[in-house]
C-alpha cells in the first residue's frame, strides 16, 4: 500500500514539475522581434520529448501558447 502511495506522489510530482516547465515557456504572437521562433520550437519540441506528449496534446500545448496574429494564423490555417 505504501508503494502505492509513494508512486501516486511521484506521478503528482513529476505532473506539477512538467506544469512548472510548460509555464516557463513563453507565449508566441508573431509580433516581429517578440523572440526568436527557432529557439522557442526547440524549447517547446524538447520539452515534449520529455513528457513524452501524443502528438494530439503536442498541438493542444503549443496552441495554449499562441496568442494575436500567431493565434489568429493557426486558427485561420
Amino acid at each position: 500500500m505504501q508503494e502505492m502511495e509513494t508512486t501516486s506522489m511521484e506521478t503528482r510530482q513529476l505532473h506539477s514539475s512538467q506544469q512548472e516547465a510548460m509555464n516557463k515557456i513563453a507565449e508566441f504572437s508573431g509580433e516581429a522581434n517578440e523572440i526568436d521562433i527557432d529557439e522557442w520550437l526547440f524549447d517547446l519540441n524538447n520539452l515534449f520529448s520529455l513528457m513524452k506528449l501524443t502528438d494530439e496534446t503536442r498541438i493542444l500545448e503549443t496552441m495554449g501558447k499562441l496568442t494575436g496574429s500567431a493565434l489568429r494564423w493557426y486558427q485561420d490555417n
